[in-house]
């Protein structure tokens, strides 16, 4: 079996009992550690809120007893030095090479950290962009696990922050809802064991949403439901500081008429922090945007055979002796660019869908 970073098991090497679980949730929230419980071979633990895991790794996994299974150990979002959306994009293309060979999921554990105060705009569009990739249907085949409560001195405090965490619908309640099962991982290698017993009792293999959209139904990372949650975002916090750079202009313009050289220079370094960062979200949705190649492929394949087929219908007119082979030709022609400008708004309306946080299928 092969396993490392981004590996794949071989399908000639999996048994249709074979257990294959990823584990989920931002940077920091005990992924690897909880993967550590089984490894084969440990993997390295991060320090702090920094992520070590950079890429998906494939870690095989002994159960007590001897029974064999692999967990997934994904990066995390809300990472120290990578984009959401790059995260996304190497998560999707593993889950896609995935169900291209047939493997399929056994399920997933979304980790979240019990410790954390309130649940912040990063943990919230982690949830709703979690809930678009799996789809509701896989949602049965999902557990939602606690960690960390060895940080909580107060066991009231811990089990107030897991019931808004059950009953807040923007956060965990839409998951239960559709199946989702609450787990704590407060019992280091018990409870985590229990996680895993409970997905393996199951035995109902998962195909997620994102699979669907982009192998089954050829759409592109930003047309999928999780892409549309990153796109928006995106899109919001590069609007964002737009705003926060022309406050800043206003803001350098008065303090130079005022002549406050001090105020004037803080004012400039705000201005070039806040500049980098637009530049930031612009190249990120310049990287959701790349897709937009796969439209014009499709166009031009879809030219060439059409006019492939005209030029046989052209000259089986010719051979019997046909006298409307031209006006044939013109109505084919005119066919083809409806069919080009077609394909263009419809795109076209993908992407704003994407952008505004709508999703249909083209």
């Amino acid at each position: 079996m092969n396993a490392g970073f981004t590996d794949i098991p071989d399908p000639a090497d999996i048994q249709d009992d074979d257990i294959i679980i990823a584990v989920m949730g931002i940077t920091g929230c005990g992924k690897t550690t909880f993967v550590n419980h089984f490894a084969d071979s440990p993997l390295m633990i991060g320090h702090g809120l920094e992520s070590c895991t950079q890429d998906v790794q494939i870690v095989p996994c002994t159960l007590e007893g001897g029974r064999k299974i692999y967990l997934v150990d994904t990066p995390g979002f809300d990472d120290s030095y990578r984009s959401d959306s790059d995260i996304l994009r190497e998560l999707a293309d593993w889950l896609n090479s995935a169900h291209k060979s047939n493997i399929k999921l056994t399920g997933l554990i979304l980790l979240h950290r019990i410790l954390d105060v309130r649940v912040g705009g990063t943990g919230v569009r982690n949830i709703r962009m979690f809930k678009r990739l799996c789809g509701d249907d896989s949602l049965g085949s999902v557990v939602l696990a606690t960690t960390m409560w060895d940080f909580i001195r107060d066991g009231s405090i811990g089990d107030s922050r897991e019931d808004e965490l059950k009953t807040q619908e923007a956060l965990w309640k839409p998951l239960i809802q559709q199946g989702s099962k609450v787990f704590r991982q407060n019992d280091e290698q018990r409870s985590a064991t229990k996680i895993i017993e409970y997905l393996m009792d199951r035995k109902k293999p998962v195909t997620l949403d994102i699979q669907r959209e982009m192998v089954d139904q050829n759409l592109t990372l930003a047309q999928t439901g999780a892409g549309t949650e990153v796109a928006t975002d995106v899109e919001k916090q590069k609007l964002y500081y737009e705003k926060r750079l022309r406050d800043l202009e206003t803001q350098l313009q008065e303090a130079i008429a005022k002549n406050q050289q001090d105020r004037k220079e803080d004012l400039e370094a705000d201005k070039r922090e806040f500049e980098a960062k637009v530049l930031r979200y612009q190249e990120e949705n310049i990287r959701l945007q790349a897709d937009t190649n796969q439209l014009h492929e499709e166009i031009r394949r879809r030219y060439e055979t059409d006019l492939a087929d005209m030029t046989k219908q052209i000259e089986l007119a010719r051979q019997a002796g046909e006298l409307e082979v031209e006006k044939l030709r013109e109505t084919h022609a005119h066919r083809l660019e409806q069919q080009k400008l077609l394909l263009h708004a419809k795109y076209k309306q993908k992407y704003v869908e994407a952008l505004s946080g709508r999703c249909s299928v083209m």
